[in-house]
Protein backbone atom coordinates (compact mmCIF):
# COMPACT_ATOMS: atom_id res chain seq x y z
CA UNK A 1 0.00 0.00 0.00
CA UNK A 2 1.39 3.28 -1.39
CA UNK A 3 0.77 4.48 2.81
CA UNK A 4 2.94 2.63 4.16
CA UNK A 5 5.92 3.98 2.63
CA UNK A 6 4.94 7.90 2.76
CA UNK A 7 5.66 9.78 5.99
CA UNK A 8 4.25 13.87 6.87
CA UNK A 9 6.92 15.86 8.05
CA UNK A 10 4.98 18.63 9.30
CA UNK A 11 2.74 20.93 6.92
CA UNK A 12 3.29 19.83 3.56
CA UNK A 13 5.95 18.02 3.55
CA UNK A 14 6.93 14.40 3.02
CA UNK A 15 8.85 11.70 2.66
CA UNK A 16 8.55 8.77 0.42
CA UNK A 17 10.70 5.80 0.55
CA UNK A 18 10.86 3.95 -2.73
CA UNK A 19 13.20 0.85 -2.01
CA UNK A 20 16.63 2.29 -1.15
CA UNK A 21 15.63 6.01 -2.36
CA UNK A 22 14.36 8.86 -0.40
CA UNK A 23 11.66 11.56 -1.86
CA UNK A 24 10.97 14.57 -0.65
CA UNK A 25 8.24 16.83 -1.21
CA UNK A 26 8.61 20.33 0.45
CA UNK A 27 10.84 20.03 3.34
CA UNK A 28 10.11 22.46 5.70
CA UNK A 29 11.99 22.17 9.11
CA UNK A 30 12.62 18.86 8.99
CA UNK A 31 14.67 17.65 12.47
CA UNK A 32 16.38 15.07 10.26
CA UNK A 33 16.23 12.11 8.05
CA UNK A 34 17.68 10.10 5.23
CA UNK A 35 19.53 12.14 2.45
CA UNK A 36 17.62 12.70 0.00
CA UNK A 37 17.98 11.15 -3.55
CA UNK A 38 15.23 13.43 -4.98
CA UNK A 39 13.41 16.80 -3.45
CA UNK A 40 10.36 18.14 -4.93
CA UNK A 41 9.57 21.50 -4.43
CA UNK A 42 5.67 23.05 -5.19
CA UNK A 43 6.57 26.80 -5.44
CA UNK A 44 8.84 28.83 -4.00
CA UNK A 45 7.05 30.20 -0.69
CA UNK A 46 9.20 30.00 2.22
CA UNK A 47 6.83 27.45 3.69
CA UNK A 48 7.45 25.25 0.70
CA UNK A 49 10.82 25.73 -0.20
CA UNK A 50 13.61 25.94 2.69
CA UNK A 51 16.94 26.09 1.48
CA UNK A 52 18.03 25.45 4.57
CA UNK A 53 16.53 22.26 4.50
CA UNK A 54 17.44 21.45 1.27
CA UNK A 55 20.77 21.61 2.19
CA UNK A 56 20.51 19.65 5.27
CA UNK A 57 18.53 16.56 3.04
CA UNK A 58 20.82 16.71 -0.02
CA UNK A 59 24.13 15.22 -1.21
CA UNK A 60 25.95 15.08 -4.32
CA UNK A 61 23.77 12.68 -6.03
CA UNK A 62 20.53 14.30 -4.95
CA UNK A 63 18.35 15.80 -7.81
CA UNK A 64 16.05 18.66 -7.32
CA UNK A 65 12.44 19.24 -9.04
CA UNK A 66 10.86 22.78 -8.73
CA UNK A 67 9.42 25.52 -10.81
CA UNK A 68 11.43 27.27 -12.75
CA UNK A 69 11.59 30.56 -9.52
CA UNK A 70 12.69 27.76 -7.61
CA UNK A 71 15.10 25.85 -9.74
CA UNK A 72 17.03 29.07 -10.84
CA UNK A 73 17.86 29.79 -7.10
CA UNK A 74 19.53 26.17 -6.83
CA UNK A 75 22.94 24.63 -7.44
CA UNK A 76 23.78 21.48 -8.81
CA UNK A 77 21.35 18.49 -9.92
CA UNK A 78 17.82 20.64 -10.35
CA UNK A 79 15.00 20.49 -13.38
CA UNK A 80 12.96 23.22 -13.84
CA UNK A 81 9.13 21.85 -14.08
CA UNK A 82 6.13 23.54 -15.29
CA UNK A 83 2.19 22.77 -14.83
CA UNK A 84 1.53 19.67 -17.18
CA UNK A 85 5.06 19.14 -17.96
CA UNK A 86 6.75 15.86 -17.26
CA UNK A 87 10.34 14.90 -15.80
CA UNK A 88 11.93 12.92 -19.15
CA UNK A 89 13.79 10.59 -17.38
CA UNK A 90 13.59 9.01 -14.12
CA UNK A 91 15.56 10.52 -11.41
CA UNK A 92 14.69 8.03 -8.95
CA UNK A 93 14.27 4.58 -10.40
CA UNK A 94 10.61 3.45 -10.07
CA UNK A 95 9.08 6.77 -9.60
CA UNK A 96 7.47 8.93 -12.64
CA UNK A 97 7.06 13.06 -11.86
CA UNK A 98 4.43 14.76 -13.45
CA UNK A 99 3.74 18.75 -12.90
CA UNK A 100 0.27 19.76 -12.09
CA UNK A 101 -0.98 23.34 -12.09
CA UNK A 102 -1.73 25.13 -8.45
CA UNK A 103 -2.98 28.17 -8.04
CA UNK A 104 -6.02 30.03 -5.72
CA UNK A 105 -8.85 31.46 -7.58
CA UNK A 106 -10.63 33.35 -4.34
CA UNK A 107 -7.60 33.44 -1.84
CA UNK A 108 -6.40 36.78 -1.57
CA UNK A 109 -3.99 39.27 0.19
CA UNK A 110 -5.58 42.65 1.86
CA UNK A 111 -4.64 44.40 -1.54
CA UNK A 112 -6.26 42.03 -3.32
CA UNK A 113 -4.10 40.25 -5.14
CA UNK A 114 -3.81 36.07 -5.33
CA UNK A 115 -1.75 34.13 -3.07
CA UNK A 116 -0.82 32.36 -5.37
CA UNK A 117 -1.71 33.16 -9.10
CA UNK A 118 -2.14 31.11 -11.98
CA UNK A 119 0.47 32.72 -14.22
CA UNK A 120 3.44 32.46 -11.53
CA UNK A 121 3.51 28.65 -12.55
CA UNK A 122 3.07 26.99 -9.23
CA UNK A 123 2.66 23.31 -8.93
CA UNK A 124 1.37 20.23 -7.33
CA UNK A 125 2.84 16.61 -8.61
CA UNK A 126 1.15 13.12 -9.42
CA UNK A 127 3.57 10.50 -9.21
CA UNK A 128 3.80 7.35 -10.09
CA UNK A 129 5.47 5.40 -7.37
CA UNK A 130 6.06 1.67 -8.81
CA UNK A 131 2.86 1.38 -10.22
CA UNK A 132 0.73 3.47 -7.81
CA UNK A 133 0.00 6.97 -8.24
CA UNK A 134 0.28 9.56 -5.36
CA UNK A 135 -0.95 13.66 -6.14
CA UNK A 136 0.35 16.32 -3.64
CA UNK A 137 -1.94 19.25 -4.88
CA UNK A 138 0.22 21.84 -3.23
CA UNK A 139 -1.10 25.35 -2.23
CA UNK A 140 -4.01 25.67 -4.21
CA UNK A 141 -7.95 25.91 -4.26
CA UNK A 142 -10.03 23.67 -6.39
CA UNK A 143 -8.94 23.99 -9.92
CA UNK A 144 -9.96 21.97 -13.07
CA UNK A 145 -6.49 20.53 -13.29
CA UNK A 146 -7.19 18.35 -10.56
CA UNK A 147 -9.23 15.96 -13.16
CA UNK A 148 -6.23 14.79 -14.58
CA UNK A 149 -5.93 12.90 -10.84
CA UNK A 150 -8.81 11.56 -11.10
CA UNK A 151 -8.86 7.81 -9.38
CA UNK A 152 -4.98 8.61 -7.55
CA UNK A 153 -4.44 6.24 -5.18
CA UNK A 154 -3.42 8.86 -2.29
CA UNK A 155 -4.40 12.49 -2.63
CA UNK A 156 -2.72 14.74 -0.05
CA UNK A 157 -4.48 18.23 -0.07
CA UNK A 158 -4.02 21.21 1.93
CA UNK A 159 -7.03 22.07 4.74
CA UNK A 160 -5.99 25.28 6.49
CA UNK A 161 -8.00 28.14 4.97
CA UNK A 162 -7.12 31.42 4.47
CA UNK A 163 -4.07 30.03 1.62
CA UNK A 164 -5.37 27.26 0.60
CA UNK A 165 -8.51 25.06 0.27
CA UNK A 166 -10.55 24.82 4.08
CA UNK A 167 -11.90 21.66 5.17
CA UNK A 168 -15.13 22.14 3.30
CA UNK A 169 -13.30 23.05 -0.12
CA UNK A 170 -10.73 20.04 0.13
CA UNK A 171 -13.79 18.15 0.33
CA UNK A 172 -15.21 19.52 -2.51
CA UNK A 173 -11.56 18.63 -3.99
CA UNK A 174 -11.97 14.71 -2.61
CA UNK A 175 -15.17 14.13 -4.16
CA UNK A 176 -13.83 15.59 -7.65
CA UNK A 177 -10.66 13.30 -7.74
CA UNK A 178 -11.78 10.18 -5.76
CA UNK A 179 -8.61 8.86 -4.66
CA UNK A 180 -8.45 5.86 -2.85
CA UNK A 181 -7.06 7.44 0.44
CA UNK A 182 -6.73 11.43 1.19
CA UNK A 183 -4.42 12.75 3.54
CA UNK A 184 -4.95 16.11 4.98
CA UNK A 185 -1.73 18.53 4.93
CA UNK A 186 -0.86 22.30 5.11
CA UNK A 187 -1.93 21.97 9.07
CA UNK A 188 -0.18 21.79 12.32
CA UNK A 189 3.16 23.98 11.71
CA UNK A 190 1.61 27.82 12.56
CA UNK A 191 -1.13 27.75 10.44
CA UNK A 192 -4.10 25.13 10.71
CA UNK A 193 -4.86 22.88 13.56
CA UNK A 194 -5.93 19.18 14.02
CA UNK A 195 -9.25 21.07 14.00
CA UNK A 196 -9.25 21.31 10.17
CA UNK A 197 -7.86 18.18 9.75
CA UNK A 198 -10.84 16.58 11.61
CA UNK A 199 -13.46 18.57 9.52
CA UNK A 200 -12.24 17.74 6.44
CA UNK A 201 -12.56 14.48 7.65
CA UNK A 202 -15.56 13.97 8.84
CA UNK A 203 -17.02 16.00 5.52
CA UNK A 204 -14.81 14.65 2.80
CA UNK A 205 -16.55 11.93 0.40
CA UNK A 206 -14.06 9.07 0.59
CA UNK A 207 -11.90 7.59 3.62
CA UNK A 208 -9.43 9.74 5.04
CA UNK A 209 -6.25 9.20 7.29
CA UNK A 210 -5.29 12.10 9.38
CA UNK A 211 -1.09 11.34 9.84
CA UNK A 212 0.80 12.10 13.29
CA UNK A 213 4.51 14.20 12.41
CA UNK A 214 7.24 11.73 11.81
CA UNK A 215 9.92 11.58 14.18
Amino acid sequence: MLLDVVEWLGHSGFRVRVGAAVVYIDPYRVASGPPADLILITHGHYDHFSPRDVELLSHDRTWLVGPHAVAERVAGSVVAIGPEQVVEDELVRGVEVRAVAAYNTSKRDPDGNLFHPREAGFVGYDLNVRGERLYHSGDTDVIPEMDTVTGVDLALLPVSGTYVMTPGEAAEAARRIQPGLAVPMHWGEHIGTRADAEAFAARAPVEVRILERAA
